[in-house]
């Protein structure tokens, strides 16, 4: 009687040491899931939050260049071209750009190489815009602009084109080289505010 006992005992004590052993780690896991799925939450909350002001941001730089546009034109329809057609066609396109920006902040795709094709065939519309006008004025009067400065115009637009074909191909690369092309175009912007700057010193 007392062996059957103490074998019963044994087994339920086995048991429980065994319960002990594997709740042990269920538990640890349970705890682990838990703790990551908390993380997730917040990794979640922070790119919404994230997200979010994006969008605010850019519909605020939209408000701003939207209001500029409109000073300008007004400029110009109290006295006609007092702003040049160059410096407009410049604001139009950083208005239009914005608008895009904005356009695919709310549809949740800030981050695609969309905005890229976008600015850049905006690029290329203006520098085409340009060529023609320019050839139309020596189509008008031979010599009304430089040689030279077609030149420029024709170099301007092959090199937007370069710039669409590449903006297109980032989407098929990693976001490590939206970071190279952008940084490539901030360095052609200084280079080209930087001869404007030089341009201006000179004048005064």
């Amino acid at each position: 009687m007392w062996n059957r006992q103490w074998i019963l005992v044994a087994g339920l004590a086995a048991c429980g040491c065994v319960a002990i052993q594997v709740a042990g780690p269920l538990a640890a896991q349970q705890n682990e899931s838990a703790g990551k799925s908390d993380e997730n939450r917040d990794r979640e909350r922070e790119k919404k939050q994230e997200r979010e002001l994006d969008v605010r941001y850019t519909k605020a730089y939209l408000r701003l260049m939207d209001v500029t546009l409109e000073q300008y034109q007004e400029t110009n329809r109290r006295q006609p071209n007092t702003i040049p057609f160059s410096v407009m066609q410049v604001i139009q396109e950083g208005a239009r750009e914005a608008r895009d920006r904005a356009q695919f902040g709310e549809k949740g795709n800030l981050a695609t190489a969309e905005i890229y094709v976008s600015g850049a065939e905006s690029e290329l519309r203006a520098a085409q815009e340009s060529l023609r006008r320019a050839e139309n004025a020596n189509r008008v009067s031979a010599g009304n602009v430089s040689a030279s400065q077609v030149e420029v115009f024709k170099a301007d637009v092959e090199l937007a084109k370069v710039r669409v074909e590449k903006a297109r191909q980032l989407a098929a690369e990693s976001p490590l080289s939206c970071v190279r092309y952008e940084l490539e175009q901030l360095r052609e912007e200084v280079q080209q505010l930087r001869m404007f700057v030089a341009l201006l010193r000179e004048k005064d």
